[in-house]
């Protein structure tokens, strides 16, 4: 089964209309930026479509995209075209990231882009009886990983490895944009 079968299938379990689902997603962004009729026809045709409209559809039919993808045959490939990256974090208006692998995958890969004094919530993975890791790696500017009490500052092309159940943050100390990738397993969406 692919992916856009796999959709249709949940639609039609939930017992909607396509005017239905469409009008929740209204309901929710408004008509502005709505999913409309002829995109949830296209993606249930298996027809080409937005990384980002898939994801829309999904939070419409309360699938998480890991579940959608997983047992489906596109569930090896799946490109996500820059523009069409899902957001993943919006910590503030100076932090947020997008995820950037597929959700059917064991990690979970993040682009961040902190503004200069931009700062992440504290995190830590509280999986139990897991390793969890996280590994960093800075693309552009300056960032200071705090992890417990230690901090470590990464330049362009710098990494960092560690064990992610310990509390940690990342932050831009400097005056310019920061871009870093963050890779995390096993994957938390």
């Amino acid at each position: 089964m692919n992916h856009y079968e796999k959709i249709k299938k949940i639609r039609k379990e939930q017992k909607m209309t396509i005017k239905e689902v469409y009008q929740r997603g209204k309901s929710i962004w408004g008509q502005q930026n709505a999913l409309s009729i002829s995109t949830i026809n296209r993606i249930e045709a298996g027809k080409r479509h937005k990384f980002s409209s898939l994801h829309k559809l999904c939070f419409i039919l309360g699938v998480e995209l890991k579940e959608l993808f997983k047992d489906t045959e596109v569930s090896e490939y799946l490109v996500i075209p820059r523009k069409e990256r899902t957001l993943g974090y919006s910590y503030n208006e100076k932090a947020f990231s997008n995820i950037v692998n597929n959700p059917n995958q064991s990690f979970l890969a993040q682009e961040f882009t902190l503004a200069p004094s931009g700062r992440t919530s504290s995190d830590n993975a509280t999986l139990a009886g897991e390793k969890s890791e996280k590994w960093v790696y800075v693309v552009r500017g300056e960032l200071v990983c705090v992890i417990e009490a230690e901090k470590f500052l990464l330049k362009g092309r710098d990494t960092l490895s560690f064990d992610s159940t310990k509390v940690h943050y990342f932050k831009n100390a400097s005056n310019k944009k920061c871009i870093f990738i963050v890779v995390e397993n096993p994957g938390r969406y």
